[in-house]
């Protein structure tokens, strides 16, 4: 039987609102530019040049909670990392340095693969546990959240981070509606004696057809508790209180 996920706690960052802003997802203006990228003050100056604008900004979301939730090295957590294009706008900028016939910069292709952000987190923490890094189109929200419920018949806790950059102009013709960049972090466990944690997110066959992507902002809502249930083509996903 799958274990079922209690939320512990959460972060995000989408187009420069956070949860600690305490602004609505509604002041998110997807079409305008993103504004400054967090800055990080935790990390080494060092560490964070070996950064992406994408990775801090998935970071600025994952490193806090790990570091409050995660004694230190405790293996008995795992960690997900989630993203349909990955560090995208690294890889458009490689594939045309390859079209100029320029030389690619190590550096950046290196943090360009899609479990480039996983890898640099597993070094500034020093956490040798389970990482996992996946992808799943426009399913990748809910393929974390069941990768997540997988791994907690094996772990008391899974830390999962969805996080994807603004689509490039080249793709947009892939991608069915405009998008900001953005990170969602979770701190999932099946353990409800675990302090913070909150009632069951129960996974559902979808009960109707979902003609639509899965929603940031639906996800969102859902995760805050403002909405009873997160619906995707895959599966619904549905609050149940544990009293």
């Amino acid at each position: 039987m799958a274990a079922d996920l209690h939320l512990v706690d959460y972060g995000f960052w989408v187009n420069g609102v956070t949860r600690e802003s305490g602004l609505p997802l509604s002041s998110v203006a997807l079409d305008q530019a993103a504004p400054e990228i967090p800055k990080l003050s935790f990390l080494p100056l060092m560490q964070r040049r070996r950064l992406s604008s994408l990775g801090k900004i998935a970071l600025s979301t994952l490193y806090p909670l790990f570091k409050q939730y995660a004694p230190a090295g405790d293996l008995d957590v795992a960690v997900v990392f989630a993203s349909r294009w990955g560090d995208i706008a690294l890889t458009v900028r490689s594939l045309e340095e390859l079209s100029t016939e320029k030389s690619l910069s190590p550096t950046a292709f290196s943090t360009s693969v899609h479990n480039g952000i996983g890898g640099l987190f597993s070094l500034f923490t020093g956490f040798q546990g389970h990482v996992t890094s996946l992808a799943a189109a426009e399913n990748t929200i809910s393929a974390a959240l069941t990768e997540a419920q997988a791994l907690l018949s094996e772990f008391s806790q899974v830390f999962v981070c969805l996080y994807d950059d603004r689509t490039p102009e080249v793709f947009k013709p892939y991608h069915e509606k405009a998008q900001p960049p953005f990170a969602v972090s979770l701190v999932l466990t099946s353990d409800l004696s675990v302090t913070g944690a909150k009632g069951a997110w129960v996974r559902l066959a979808p009960g109707r057809a979902v003609d639509h992507s899965e929603s940031l902002t639906d996800f969102l809502q859902f995760v805050a508790g403002k909405a009873p249930a997160f619906a995707t083509r895959q599966a619904t996903w549905r609050w149940r209180p544990t009293h």
